[in-house]
């Protein structure tokens, strides 16, 4: 799928999530910006927009906030990076199905993503919210959505 059929689906969703490098193809803007970059998409629709950033953690932009949240400490290296990429997208979208605030939901995905990468495959890591809520209670105090401003 192209750049153009990609961008015709980004203008019909109400949440994006794609990283870093998708997002400076569909949207032609700074890789060195984010605020351009969600901005960017943004301006095709939807009104959630999430960047992924490999090791640089992840960022959300919603009612004109930007969010940046690092990634959830690996307890150890990766098994199997399968599935990490749909856990963290699906448990955005979940989380915000339930009613969770953005940095809630910011905060739960990578946990999510860190614990399928854990497991052989796709499905053997995921977690249910209360599993999630288990580690943020066990989280390091520096694991937290912060809002980036200018």
């Amino acid at each position: 799928m192209g750049c153009q059929e990609i961008s015709r689906v980004v203008q019909r969703a109400h949440i994006v999530v794609m990283n870093r490098e998708e997002a400076v193809d569909v949207t032609g803007k700074s890789y060195e910006s984010l605020r351009e970059l969600s901005d960017g998409l943004h301006a095709l629709g939807p009104a959630i927009v999430v960047i992924t950033d490999g090791p640089n953690g992840s960022y959300a932009s919603h009612d004109g906030k930007l969010y940046k949240i690092p990634n959830y400490p690996d307890p150890a290296p990766p098994y199997d990076r399968t599935g990490a990429g749909d856990a963290f997208a699906s448990t955005i979208v979940a989380a915000l199905a339930r009613g969770e605030t953005i940095e809630t939901t910011l905060t739960w995905a990578p946990i999510n993503s860190m614990s399928v990468v854990q497991q052989l495959g796709a499905q053997a890591g995921l977690l249910r919210p209360k599993e999630v809520e288990e580690y943020i209670a066990k989280a390091p105090e520096w694991y937290k959505a912060e809002e980036i401003h200018g």
